[in-house]
């Protein structure tokens, strides 16, 4: 039971109820009130003064207190005249405001505090997400392909004989280092391009290899040691695990909400008539 009342969805679907009767409520309250009146609570009062002090540091003097009432009410009163002439509807900029602001009040995942149990199920679970990278130590000779002829793996072959006979030879010359120590996977696709890592976990330790191919050209690798990436303790990165613990969380709260809102009103798509192949149910997640 405790586990039913700690699940995201099921506060989603409690929160959502009661926005929704707050609304009723709110829209019921407004039928009865005066266009002509504006009353301006003790609360709105006070709220305006918090909003003064957080952002100044400071309360308001009487004068400034007179003049964020005076701001309120002209707010207040284009507010009402703008929506008795029409002019919020069929405003993108105003419907997409809205529609963050009720994601906003929904959005109950954000609030949850995952216990060490479940962030410790979701590491498991996701444990390719945070596995550390596997890291390299490696020598590197750079081989420019363009100066080579038609045939630069012939002599990438013919130089390897020379590295393996203990001899030394020279490279061509580059931006690159010569020797790579403790580089992580991410780091050396980075430099090298996507999947240069890959090609180095397959090579012996200790020995020279080539034509080792990459997005700058040749290399000659000699692979001095490899690190496999491991997987953390929760300890370790408890911060980045709930994190993203409670992304997911709001990404399941938020589709079931977009369910909910299509439920509740009858959509009907009319597609142009070049288009009518096309029609189907839009989908608002």
């Amino acid at each position: 039971m405790k586990n039913l009342f700690r699940e995201p969805l099921l506060h989603f679907l409690l929160i959502g109820a009661g926005l929704f009767l707050v609304f009723r409520l709110a829209k019921q309250n407004d039928a009865d009130e005066s266009d002509q009146r504006i009353v301006v609570t003790a609360g709105r009062i006070d709220q305006l003064e918090t909003v003064f002090e957080k952002t100044w540091q400071r309360p308001p003097t009487k004068e400034e207190l007179q003049g964020l009432v005076n701001d309120f009410v002209l707010e207040e009163a284009y507010y009402r005249r703008a929506v008795a002439m029409g002019i919020d509807r069929n405003d993108t900029i105003i419907r997409r405001r809205l529609r963050q602001k009720l994601e906003f009040l929904t959005d109950t995942a954000s609030l949850l505090e995952p216990t060490d149990d479940e962030l410790a199920t979701y590491l498991i679970a996701n444990q390719d997400r945070f596995r550390a990278s596997s890291t390299y130590t490696f020598q590197q000779i750079y081989i420019n392909p363009e100066r080579h002829g038609d045939s630069p793996e012939t002599y990438v072959a013919q130089q390897l004989e020379i590295l393996r006979s203990g001899k030394r030879v020279n490279g061509d010359s580059g931006l690159l280092p010569e020797a790579f120590e403790g580089a992580s996977r991410q780091s050396l696709d980075n430099t090298f391009g996507a999947g240069f890592s890959l090609q180095l976990d397959g090579l012996a330790q200790g020995q020279w290899h080539g034509p080792i191919s990459s997005g700058l050209g040749l290399h000659m690798i000699r692979v001095e040691s490899r690190a496999d990436g491991r997987l953390p303790d929760l300890a370790e990165i408890r911060a980045v695990v709930q994190r993203e613990w409670i992304n997911e969380k709001t990404v399941a709260s938020r589709q079931e909400m977009n369910e909910r809102m299509r439920k509740e009103f009858d959509v009907v798509v009319e597609w142009p008539a070049a288009n009518s192949e096309s029609s189907g149910e839009v989908d608002a997640s």
